[in-house]
Order: structure tokens, then C-alpha cells, then sequence
């Protein structure tokens, strides 16, 4: 698996080598700790990835992945202060369960953004550590307390499975006991 994906990171002429490599060693970081999770998303959109500079206007946080661009956007002011490799494997989960425009167990209509971005931030946090300035606190608070309510294992399969409804549905049952 790995190597296929390192001919598929080789192959795409948008990014760096440096970049390629750091990418490859976060991939490996999420492989060898989820083993079971599918990467076939990822390897068609390693294809044509691309990282770009973008306006501090348009991108609040270090860097941000946009679906519907197949696109690393990179807020430089902030990504030089910030720990990169974290803010990296942030986007790159997204590129992992990317689905259309949305990723995660988000949808089309970002009804469920904030719980995606909040458990998105958690799994970063155990994969590469957590950062001293992070932007989703709160949204991190409201996503330990839904687990709790659902069960993170409900988070997990709607997470890598791009499924808003199983999350909604867990929701709407434990309201009901």
C-alpha cells in the first residue's frame, strides 16, 4: 500500500519533493495506526493535490484542505508560526475522506462542520500531538461531549464512511432514551 502511494505522491508534478516526503511520512504515521481504514480516496487524489498560498482573508487557520479544489490552502503568516506538520495532517485527513466537496461525516451543507472540524482536530491531535494555539477548542469540547452522548466508535465509522446520517441518527436516538 505504501508503495503505491509513494509512485502516485512521485508522480504528481504539483508538489515539492520536500513536500512529498513530509506528506508520505504523515500518510505513514495514519497507516500504521489505522491500519483497517480504506485509502483509495487518497491515492486518486495524490494524483492531483496541489498546495497554495493563499490570502490570510480567505484562509483563517495555517492551512485548510478545500474538497471541491482537491487544494491544500496555506495561510503563510500563520503556518510559519504554527506547527506545520500538525496543521499538514489536519488537511491531510481530509484528502483521506474526502467524498465530492465536503469531507469527513460533514455534508453539502455543512450542517454537521463544527463536529467534523472538532473531531477532524481530535484525530490529528492523537496522530501527530496536540498545539499549544489551536483553533477548534470548542469545538473539540462539543465533540467530547457528543461521543459520550453517541459513542466515539459511531464517530469513527460515520467519519471514514462519509455518513452525516449515521451521526444525525445516533443523535436523534439518544434524545429519545
Amino acid at each position: 500500500m505504501m508503495e503505491q502511494i509513494k509512485v502516485i505522491l512521485d508522480g504528481n508534478e504539483n508538489l515539492t519533493l520536500e513536500v512529498k516526503d513530509n506528506l508520505l511520512e504523515l500518510i505513514t504515521i495514519f497507516h500504521e495506526i489505522f491500519k483497517d481504514i480504506d485509502l483509495t480516496t487518497l491515492k486518486e487524489r495524490l494524483k492531483d493535490l496541489k498546495i497554495k498560498r493563499e490570502s490570510m482573508y480567505l484562509v483563517k487557520m495555517p492551512c485548510k484542505y478545500i474538497p471541491h479544489n482537491n487544494e491544500i490552502a496555506i495561510n503563510y503568516g500563520l503556518i510559519t508560526e504554527a506547527d506545520a506538520r500538525h496543521w499538514l495532517m489536519h488537511c491531510l485527513l481530509g484528502v483521506i475522506t474526502a467524498n465530492g466537496n465536503h469531507y469527513g461525516f460533514n455534508d453539502e451543507n455543512d450542517s454537521l462542520l463544527a463536529l467534523n472540524e472538532g473531531y477532524t482536530e481530535i484525530l490529528t491531535n492523537n496522530l501527530v500531538g496536540d498545539v499549544d494555539n489551536n483553533f477548534f477548542t470548542d469545538e473539540i469540547i462539543m465533540t467530547n461531549l457528543i461521543s459520550k452522548v453517541i459513542g466515539n466508535d459511531v464517530l469513527f465509522d460515520a467519519y471514514f464512511k462519509n455518513d452525516s446520517h449515521k451521526v444525525v441518527s445516533a443523535m436523534a436516538e439518544a434524545e429519545v432514551k
